[in-house]
């Protein structure tokens, strides 16, 4: 059986926080995209230009990322104990930003009441 080793790009990629800014932009990208035909056409044509790029990219380090393995690594198990810290002292990390802003305009709210002091 297979060790499973997280992977702390993954485990930023899955915060509420960021799952939720990353559907913002990509809805905001997509009704800028459709807002006009000639942006639809730069952007689709840039599209076309970053596949491209990524996919030579990705081919060309291969051989270097195989090398480097060891110390992608350790910076990988360093930053998935960063990740676990910032979990453990931040927990609002792991709620939905929506349950933030909910929880911030109480406590915000409360504030009020206790410094007009009804």
């Amino acid at each position: 059986m297979m060790k499973v080793v997280p992977n702390a790009a993954a485990r930023v990629a899955r915060l509420p926080v960021v799952r939720s800014a990353c559907a913002s932009l990509s809805v905001l990208y997509r009704d800028a995209k459709g807002s006009s035909p000639g942006l639809r056409s730069l952007c689709e044509a840039l599209e076309g230009g970053v596949i491209a790029v990524s996919s030579a990219a990705c081919s060309r380090a291969s051989p270097v990322i195989v090398q480097l393995e060891p110390q992608i690594s350790a910076a990988n198990d360093i930053a998935c104990k960063g990740l676990d810290w910032l979990e453990t002292s931040f927990p609002v990390l792991l709620e939905a930003p929506v349950e933030v802003s909910s929880i911030k305009e109480c406590c915000v709210s409360a504030e009020r009441v206790k410094y007009d002091g009804f």
